[in-house]
């Protein structure tokens, strides 16, 4: 990976069982639009092969709650970030530090679907 600089990144599905996200489309603040282009990202077809398995959940809600991303690892952990207090590309960037750090504990080489920009 040494040609990709510091503002790309990959997404990987690989170490994630699930993804659920949530958010309320009358919602008038940030975060709304965050969670559906995340929902994009994880759902196109070449992010799906790197983890086939990882089932993808998104909920509409109505009753003004902040959106929601939130990941459960494989080994049960689950971590939740708010777009309303933090950028999409640092969310991503999280869970990707996140997830190459559990793929290397446990020895398994990253496969990475698509490249993205931060």
């Amino acid at each position: 990976s040494s040609g990709i600089n510091a503002e790309y990144g990959q997404i990987t599905l690989q170490g994630i069982k699930q993804i659920n996200l949530s958010f309320c489309p009358f919602d008038r603040y940030a975060g709304t639009g965050e969670v559906r282009e995340y929902y994009n990202k994880v759902s196109s077809p070449m992010t799906k092969k790197s983890n086939p398995d990882c089932a993808v959940n998104i909920k509409v809600l109505n009753d003004n709650s902040e959106p929601i991303i939130s990941i459960l690892y494989t080994d049960s952990e689950e971590k939740t970030y708010y777009p309303r207090t933090m950028s999409l590309s640092n969310i991503m960037r999280d869970i990707h530090l996140v997830t190459r750090r559990k793929l290397a504990e446990q020895n398994i080489p990253v496969d990475f679907g698509i490249a993205y920009r931060y």
